[in-house]
């Protein structure tokens, strides 16, 4: 018996990625009352709201009527949808951002929050 597998005998992972080995993309927004996500780069402005590339760690999340957790939306690239009256200026240059944990007070921390603390910047 050979000590390794030939590699015509292993099975590749079919991955569902039909454009060329990219996620699919999928729009959402916040749908629970606590959330964590890393934000993964700038915002950009649409026609009726901003969208934010997130990674979203923990929450609920909304898209289509249909509502996903954090764990189930790890196979895609997932935009944050916010509203056009929302004030994008406070995430620019955030990483991670902490949603209601401490009567819907929002926590945004970013590398230059080492001065205040270990719950980051209060907003």
């Amino acid at each position: 018996m050979p000590l390794f597998k030939s590699k015509s005998n292993t099975v590749k992972k079919h991955d569902d990625r039909s454009n060329g080995g990219r996620k699919k993309v999928k729009y959402v927004w916040v749908s629970s009352r606590k959330a964590i996500f890393i934000i993964a780069g700038e915002p950009r402005e649409s026609k009726c709201s901003y969208g934010i590339p997130i990674i979203p760690l923990h929450g609920y999340y909304r898209s289509k009527g249909k509502s996903y957790t954090a764990k189930e939306l790890c196979d895609y690239y997932v935009v944050l949808n916010l509203p056009k009256e929302a004030d994008i200026s406070q995430l620019k240059g955030k990483r991670v951002v902490i949603l209601g944990y401490d009567q819907d007070v929002l926590y945004i921390a970013n590398d230059n929050d080492e001065d205040e603390g270990e719950g980051g910047e209060k907003k």
